[in-house]
């Protein structure tokens, strides 16, 4: 196929797969705002896979990170501890702010992309939670869409490895034979499964 004169292979290359990758952050966000529609009062006080926190304390993690991703991309610092604490319409408060954050993504160049952040990453932030929230409430992500996973676990293998330095993530582990991807991702992610 003949490549339109003056365009870099490459450069078309990093579009098509930063779309995908638009795509991926847009299910993710989704999947999880469902499970936060699910979310009731009594369900706040839960404990999560992560130690320490509780299913209030995860939604508005999950709810933070479209503020945070969209701020990096902007060029500026994240700010990691923001003052989220909600306690209801939790699912709609994270389309709203990744309704925002789509956006961003789709008016930011491939070349900037590259600078400020990689939607495959967020997506796979999303979705490692995402199989917190729903190991939480006692739910199973079987009928999540799995490519979301999958995609996931390529990105952190990607950018990771199996190894890990610090106190974000722990290093992987393997899930049962037969799991779903979203339990595969959970265990590279260093999740006990």
């Amino acid at each position: 196929m003949n490549e339109p004169e003056g365009t870099d292979s490459v450069e078309v290359t990093v579009n098509a797969d930063g779309q995908m990758g638009i795509l991926a952050l847009i299910r993710s966000l989704e999947q999880a705002a469902t499970l936060l529609d699910d979310v009731a009062p009594a369900d706040l006080e839960r404990p999560t896979p992560c130690t320490d926190w509780t299913v209030r304390k995860l939604a508005n993690h999950l709810i933070a990170q479209p503020r945070i991703y969209v701020t990096m991309l902007q060029g500026a610092p994240p700010g990691w501890n923001g003052r989220e604490d909600y306690d209801r319409r939790l699912g709609d408060e994270l389309r709203t702010r990744g309704n925002t954050l789509i956006n961003l993504w789709r008016e930011v160049s491939a070349t900037d992309a590259l600078m400020v952040g990689d939607p495959d990453w967020q997506s796979a932030e999303i979705a490692i939670h995402t199989w917190d929230l729903a190991r939480a409430l006692g739910r199973s992500t079987e009928g999540l869409d799995q490519s979301v996973a999958q995609r996931a676990l390529v990105t952190l293998d990607r950018t990771l490895g199996p190894t890990r330095k610090g106190r974000a993530w722990q290093d992987a582990k393997s899930a049962p034979e037969g799991s779903d991807a979203y339990t595969h991702l959970a265990a590279y992610a260093g999740r006990d499964v």
